[in-house]
Order: structure tokens, then C-alpha cells, then sequence
């Protein structure tokens, strides 16, 4: 591997050197991994590219001082030219601030190493934070820290470890269980949850873009809904079962302009956690209105629709995502094993 490093990168030992020099400009830095190495590379050559100020071993402590950012000024800097324009921007902007509150805001960025950051985990795990919470704030740090260095306040990003993360299991409605909700919701005259609940399941979207759905997204002609705003930024169309189909015009009908499920989550969970006690579901942390998601995806799956349709279908960026749902059609291996019962060879054994 190392005998077919990118130009501008070189083994040094156990660790990888990188190089890089535009237009006189040279910046250096050692990674710990290849990947670290070839990342950092890009980095150093949009910092050069970018114009930003030289800083290298010669520097004085101080004019580097100088020159940098405290932590929250990054932060700042960060959500009002990366993230503001982002629907998760406020999520993120959240996980980066957890940073501030542990390393202070008037911290400045060249004296958080990566030890630094080593203890930083430690005190998210300890707080009782789960591996995939600690990468998400780790991500929003690495990404601060990264506009850091495309600004030239910080000569290099600190190398930080990811956690090791679960799929965990994928909680999917039994159709029994979507009977039983269903029923629940009308008992209750919750009429506008059940069409939530049937909607959510037969389509797949995510809460948040069904309560964006509105009328004119929906073509009854041929038979699709338009999504527009979704959490990738790729709109998708998704088909109508008949039974949405019904629930939209219903809905259209009554309400022409606007949304069609004027809604939010706390309108969906504020019930759902009400019919969870109800059916005795109230020590399943899995059973989410978001179950109803990959309810859909399950279903579609288990009945022979191939993940990349299912992909498309469920607004994917990577079919990675998707194979979560690929051990509900086993039909591949059901027919992998009729290779091992050869009537020939079970004859023979007895």
C-alpha cells in the first residue's frame, strides 16, 4: 500500500507525511492514517488555495496566538457560513456548542489536542452520551475545526477517534400491531393521527416532510407525491398506495391550501406515547413514531423490492444506509441452501 501513496504523501515510520507546496507556499503535517493523510492533504491545498496566512513551526507562540480563534469564535464563524442555510444547522450548531461548554469559549483552538479532545470523550461517556451521539458531536467539532484551518487560525486539525458504532435493531410494525394502532386511534377519535399513521407507513417519508405536505405536491394523475424538502436536499417523488391516495383527497378537499398535516412531532408523540401504554408497548424504546418509517421500508423489502428501489424510495444519499433492511429477504440465502440439499447427498449420508 504504501508503494502507491498519492503524490505529495511519503511513509514516515508508522505514521504518513504530507507535503504540499502552491505557488511557493509550502504547508506540511504528519497524520496518523492514510485517510488522516490524504483528508489532510485537501485541506492544506483549500488553505492555500484560499489565500490564507502561512503558519508553520517558525512562527513565534505568540503571533500564532494571535492569529487564531477561541473556540467560540470558530463556532460562531462556522454556523453563520456553513450551517445557517442547512435544516440541520441547528442540530449541529447544538452538538459543536457541547464543545464550548466542556473546552470554555474563550479556549483558543491551537491548545485543543488531541488529548484534549481524548478527555473530551471520556467526560461525553461518562455523561451517559451512546457512541453515535459522541460522533455526531465529534463531527461538528472536526468540521469547526476545519473551517479553522481553511481560514488560517489553526495550522492543522487535531486527529480524533470515532466511536465504534451499532445498527442495532430495526423496529418495524407487524401488520397485527398496525391493526391494533389503528383501532386505538379511532376509539379515540383520533382521526387525523390515524391518517398520520397509515400515511407514514404505506409512504415512508420522514415525519417532518409529511407535515411539509401539501396539496399541489400530490399528482393523482400518475399517482405520485413530490417531495421537495427532505433532510438530504434531493427531492423524490414516492408512490400513492390506495389507500393514501383516499387520505389525501379527503384532505385536499378539506383543506386546498396549506399543508395537509398541519402538525409537528410533539403533536404525533404527545398520542403515540399514549396508545404505547395503552398497548402495553411502553418498555419498547424502539416503538417511535420513526418505526413507522422503517415499517415501509420493511415491508417493501420483504416483499422482493430490491434495495436500490427502496433507496430511491426511502431518500437515501447511500445505499449503506439501505442495507440496514437487507437480512428481512433472505430469499437469496433460502435458495443458496438448496445447493446443500441435493437429494443425491442426503441419500448417500443415511
Amino acid at each position: 500500500m504504501r508503494s502507491s501513496l498519492p503524490q505529495g504523501i511519503r511513509a514516515r515510520g508508522q505514521k504518513f507525511f504530507v507535503d504540499v507546496t502552491i505557488a511557493g507556499q509550502r504547508r506540511t503535517a504528519t497524520c496518523p492514517t492514510i485517510a488522516d493523510a490524504i483528508t489532510r492533504q485537501a485541506e492544506l491545498r483549500t488553505a492555500l488555495l484560499s489565500g490564507a496566512p502561512r503558519l508553520n513551526a517558525s512562527n513565534s507562540a505568540s503571533s500564532l496566538q494571535a492569529n487564531t480563534w477561541t473556540l467560540k469564535d470558530a463556532v460562531d464563524h462556522t454556523r453563520t457560513n456553513a450551517w445557517t442555510d442547512r435544516r440541520s444547522g441547528q442540530k449541529l450548531t447544538r452538538n459543536a456548542e457541547w464543545a464550548v461548554e466542556f473546552f470554555g469559549p474563550t479556549t483558543p483552538l491551537t491548545s485543543i489536542t488531541t488529548e484534549k479532545i481524548d478527555h473530551y470523550v471520556s467526560h461525553l461517556v461518562t455523561t451517559g452520551n451512546s457512541n453515535a451521539t459522541i460522533n455526531r458531536k465529534l463531527a461538528a467539532l472536526s468540521k469547526v475545526l476545519s473551517v479553522a484551518v481553511q481560514r488560517g487560525k489553526l495550522v492543522a486539525r487535531p486527529h480524533m477517534d470515532r466511536k465504534r458504532e451499532s445498527r442495532g435493531r430495526v423496529r418495524f410494525l407487524t401488520e397485527s400491531e398496525e391493526r391494533a394502532i389503528l383501532a386505538v386511534l379511532h376509539q379515540w377519535g383520533k382521526r387525523d393521527h390515524a391518517d398520520a399513521v397509515v400515511a407514514l407507513v404505506d409512504t415512508g417519508l420522514r415525519p417532518s416532510e409529511l407535515w411539509r405536505l401539501e396539496a399541489r405536491d400530490c399528482d393523482f394523475i400518475s399517482g405520485l407525491i413530490n417531495v421537495w424538502q427532505t433532510k438530504t436536499d434531493k427531492p423524490r417523488s414516492v408512490p400513492m398506495t390506495k389507500r393514501v391516495k383516499a387520505i389525501l383527497v379527503r384532505r385536499g378537499e378539506r383543506s386546498a391550501v396549506g399543508p395537509l398535516f398541519p402538525f409537528d412531532n410533539f403533536w404525533m408523540g404527545h398520542t403515540w406515547d399514549r396508545m404505547k401504554v395503552h398497548l402495553g408497548y411502553q418498555d419498547d424504546a424502539q416503538f417511535i413514531p420513526y418505526a413507522l418509517r422503517h415499517t415501509c421500508a420493511s415491508r417493501l423489502v420483504q416483499r422482493g423490492v430490491s434495495l436500490l428501489v427502496v433507496k430511491e424510495w426511502l431518500g437515501h444519499t447511500n445505499v449503506t444506509t439501505t442495507q440496514r433492511y437487507a437480512h428481512l429477504c433472505p430469499t437469496n440465502l433460502l435458495n443458496a441452501v438448496s445447493v446443500l440439499n441435493e437429494t443425491d447427498r442426503a441419500e448417500r449420508y443415511f
